[in-house]
């Protein structure tokens, strides 16, 4: 989940199985193993509609979770590429301010383009927190060592220059150990009133959905979540940062994304191991079929957002469902905007 960070989704969805599949894996049999989601008009589908689903609420306190489907005319091949890649920032709705891909291995000039040179309140919030950070209390998600060094170098400077130039140094830091050591590369967040792994984070939320964890093992297991990673390079992971506005804050993150062919399908796995702040991390599931409904073809395309953030632990009822709203409407808004740029060459 490269830009959303709200909070779990509910809808209702009724409606018909319709036509044939393509030839091979059988999609909507294999949604009944493991999704919510599992009946679905693939004529409708292809029509541009979106079904969510709301999953049951996890016991792990940070978590929340939602699964969508939607269908895009294109291959499936080609959808998990665009997917892998897809970049929301040309749309001003989804507050992304910048989106940029890494290189393997990272490189200082990767994130040149970090700007905090602005009157957005979003970005003045962030500028502000990295001036009032100390190593044993910070509104942000750093290390007592980042802290240290992120005041060291910004100082009683306020100009957003060099407060960026200060945030690149993490930034590339954290980049470049999660390169070269993956999962076992991510350290702690440790102002806060506790020290947070993200990392266990991430594994806290899959232990909760058995089913979603086994269908995905095959990628999974690649990339370390079950121990010791396998052959990553072969996976071609797309690393990337982001700037965008969580929560009306300006929020940056680390994120990789990871393509796995499995039999005539497609799974995809995009992580955030790294978010300043507003919440402490993401991971977007995606398994992508190809479908074929008469004369038109396609791919349909199964989302699950899981999203572990420090406020959630004090919502429940009716507040935490709210939250779960809001999260899939803008779930919900990110895939429209993923339809059409697949829809256009």
């Amino acid at each position: 989940m490269k830009r959303i960070a709200l909070g779990l989704g509910v809808v209702c969805c009724s409606v018909v199985v319709s036509t044939a599949h393509a030839q091979g894996t059988d999609p909507l049999e294999s949604l009944k193993r493991f999704s919510g989601i599992s009946q679905i008009d693939l004529r409708r589908m292809l029509d541009g509609e979106v079904l969510g689903e709301r999953d049951s609420l996890m016991n792990f306190p940070n978590g929340i979770t939602t699964e969508t489907c939607f269908a895009v005319p294109t291959s499936a091949e080609e959808t998990a590429h665009r997917l892998q890649i897809w970049d929301g920032s040309p749309h001003e709705a989804l507050k992304v301010h910048a989106f940029k891909p890494l290189h393997n291995p990272c490189e200082p000039g990767d994130f040149q383009r970090l700007s905090f040179k602005s009157n957005q309140h979003s970005i003045r919030w962030l500028v502000d927190q990295t001036l009032a950070s100390t190593p044993d209390k910070s509104e942000l998600n750093i290390s007592r060592a980042e802290a240290r060094e992120l005041a060291g170098c910004v100082g009683k400077n306020s100009d957003p220059n060099r407060v960026a130039s200060c945030w690149v140094k993490l930034l590339f830091a954290r980049a470049a150990s999660f390169q070269r050591q993956a999962l076992n590369g991510v350290p702690p967040y440790e102002t806060a009133e506790e020290a947070v792994l993200p990392v266990a984070q991430l594994r806290a939320m899959l232990a909760e959905q058995p089913p979603i964890t086994y269908e995905f093992r095959p990628i999974l297991q690649r990339i370390g979540f079950f121990g010791s990673t396998s052959d990553i390079a072969a996976l071609a992971p797309f690393y990337y940062w982001s700037l965008f506005d969580a929560d009306h804050h300006a929020t940056l993150s680390l994120g990789v994304a990871y393509q796995l062919a499995v039999n005539d399908h497609f799974q995809v796995v995009d992580m955030e191991y790294y978010v300043s702040g507003n919440y402490y991390t993401s991971v977007t599931l995606y398994e992508i079929w190809p479908i074929r409904v008469g004369h038109r073809s396609g791919s349909l395309v199964w989302r699950d957002d899981l999203l572990s953030a420090p406020t959630l632990r004090f919502t429940k009822g009716t507040e935490r469902l709210a939250y779960g709203a809001i999260m899939l409407a803008e779930i919900k808004k990110e895939i429209r905007y993923m339809q059409d740029d697949l829809k256009a060459k």
